[in-house]
């Protein structure tokens, strides 16, 4: 055994070493062969890339250099050691002064904190860096490459009519450069990723504004467009997932299934972890609709598992607790309720930090710089005369003046609102019951003083019950939980507390969830959405405008000025 062993031992080292005594002959061309003849994190090619770096190391060639690390960020699977190569390629590009290769090295350590590390903040700076060192680019490609993933960020943020403008704009720039006769294939096919992710993404975006149609003829054509799912195999698995929960949406169950499995394993193979957890959460949401709760399962503690390895969370996936509170619930394991309670609570906190520090950066860091620089490129194309700048210039600051002014009285105002809605909340003791009566006599012989008592009572007993918070409640529902009829609450309500029933109940629900934040701040925690299943309401968007109608302040607003409220007097 130890002949063999040594054996071995001696093959391998005489073969290490013929290729390092070969590594001096070969050309970068020959190198790059055999590098592409390997998958995206396929570790084998890592003995070709190794030498291509030594190679330019040798020769002090430091765009080569880059190349090699760029190389090495695409074939590493570890995620830490592509950080620490894309860290290399940012140090060189530096050193050599070249904001193209700066910009180019700081995107692709934008892309490993946000698609491998899942660290957006991070990612963020990275790609704002980007942006700056190209503004002045030639490179047309790399321009549009940071304008992508800026978008993303737009999209995952809900900016999703600005996200439409971005990638709008790169699947035109990128079907157009994939066109192009006689361009080199790997060019080709780079322009072909950067179309297929720009409708990809813009088809998510059209999604998450309920514009279905043009979502659904986005990844018709995308799948139509992907001729071979060997060349964009990664793109191919989103598209697969868009028509799986496309068709979840649809209810067709049996037909989602097929493509949400094969998306899973083409995310699982690239390592795309993020999206492979949306695809482990909708095959969870699709067994538990087919009454599978055993499979259903199993897919939701994935979609736990994998924020736990990788500490992150999206929006889309957030509602995997949700299903294992409630199974938990069922099952009377209050140990894992509790649990994926706090899972919950720790998303939704991560979720709204992570909103609040990205949206910030990225509108005054990304947002304004662009727009000044539209505003400099007007002055430059434009420069009829020093009266025409001058002019421009002065109405700039004007609107800059004008923007601030706004800005200070829209805050104004909400501070206003908020304390007017915080006397009024401390003053009202009673809700609808306490009104003048005011009716003619016509409307008095309807229902005896008696029947008309007899309902406001009930009426107060089912507020102090909070049974209001159930969800899709009618008028012909409440008359039969407080034991009258449609017609005769219909009228007390309108005739004797003076409000018609929608607007009674949405007083009753929005009163109820102001209540719990104003006295219970785990939730100002809360997303928009938890906060309207909370009270009873259907969905985020039914919410907000209800809230906005009974407060005269959006959800959002009241949540920052609570949260404001509470430092200061913590202070």
């Amino acid at each position: 055994m130890r002949t063999i062993n040594l054996f071995i031992f001696v093959i391998i080292y005489f073969s290490v070493s013929f290729v390092k005594a070969q590594e001096i002959n070969y050309s970068y061309k020959k190198l790059s062969s055999l590098i592409n003849a390997y998958a995206e994190n396929d570790e084998r090619a890592m003995v070709f890339v190794n030498m291509y770096i030594d190679k330019a190391k040798k020769e002090s060639n430091d765009l080569k250099i880059i190349a090699g690390y760029e190389e090495a960020v695409y074939y590493s699977r570890n995620p830490q050691r592509k950080l620490i190569y894309a860290d290399s390629a940012v140090i060189i590009s530096k050193r050599i002064n070249n904001d193209d290769q700066i910009a180019r090295a700081q995107l692709g350590k934008g892309i490993i904190y946000y698609y491998n590390i899942r660290n957006f903040k991070k990612a963020l700076e990275q790609y704002i860096i980007a942006f700056k060192s190209s503004k002045y680019s030639k490179d047309a490609y790399l321009k549009n490459k940071v304008v992508y993933h800026l978008g993303v960020v737009k999209s995952y943020l809900g900016y999703y009519d600005e996200s439409i403008v971005h990638f709008t704009g790169t699947a035109n720039f990128f079907e157009m450069s994939m066109n192009k006769k006689s361009i080199h294939e790997n060019i080709r096919l780079n322009n072909e990723s950067g179309y297929l992710n720009s409708i990809y993404r813009l088809s998510k975006s059209y999604s998450k504004m309920g514009l279905y149609e043009k979502e659904d003829s986005l990844i018709d054509l995308g799948l139509e467009k992907i001729k071979s799912p060997d060349q964009h195999s990664l793109e191919y698995g989103y598209f697969q997932k868009g028509r799986g929960i496309q068709l979840l949406r649809e209810d067709h169950p049996d037909a989602a299934l097929k493509h949400l499995i094969l998306s899973r394993d083409i995310l699982a193979n690239k390592q795309d972890f993020a999206s492979l957890a949306t695809v482990n959460f909708y095959l969870g949401k699709l067994y538990w609709k087919k009454g599978n709760r055993k499979k259903s399962l199993q897919y939701l503690l994935k979609v736990d598992s994998l924020v736990n390895t990788y500490h992150f969370i999206t929006p889309e996936i957030r509602s995997s607790y949700e299903y294992l509170i409630n199974h938990s619930k069922q099952s009377k394991n209050e140990s894992d309720q509790l649990y994926f309670t706090n899972q919950l609570l720790k998303a939704d906190s991560i979720i709204n930090a992570d909103f609040a520090k990205l949206s910030s950066k990225i509108k005054y860091e990304y947002d304004t710089d662009r727009l000044n620089d539209e505003k400099r490129s007007l002055l430059r194309k434009h420069t009829i005369s020093r009266l025409t700048i001058i002019g421009v210039i002065f109405l700039a600051s004007v609107s800059i003046l004008y923007l601030f002014y706004h800005f200070r009285q829209k805050e104004r105002s909400l501070n206003k609102k908020y304390q007017q809605l915080m006397l009024s909340y401390k003053n009202s003791s009673e809700e609808f019951h306490s009104k003048v009566e005011s009716f003619d006599e016509h409307v008095k012989n309807l229902y005896t003083a008696e029947q008309i008592e007899e309902v406001k009572q009930n009426l107060i007993v089912f507020e102090k019950k909070q049974q209001f918070i159930k969800k899709g409640l009618k008028l012909p529902d409440v008359a039969a939980i407080i034991g009258t009829n449609r017609s005769q609450l219909s009228y007390v309500l309108n005739e004797h507390l003076h409000i018609n029933f929608p607007d009674y109940l949405k007083k009753l629900r929005i009163n109820y969830i102001m209540n719990l934040m104003l006295n219970d701040k785990k939730y100002l925690r809360y997303n928009i959405e938890s906060l309207a299943d909370q009270c009873g309401m259907s969905n985020r968007q039914v919410f907000s405008k209800h809230f906005l109608e009974v407060t005269g302040m959006r959800p959002t607003d009241f949540i920052r000025k609570r949260l404001e409220e509470l430092k200061s007097k913590n202070n």
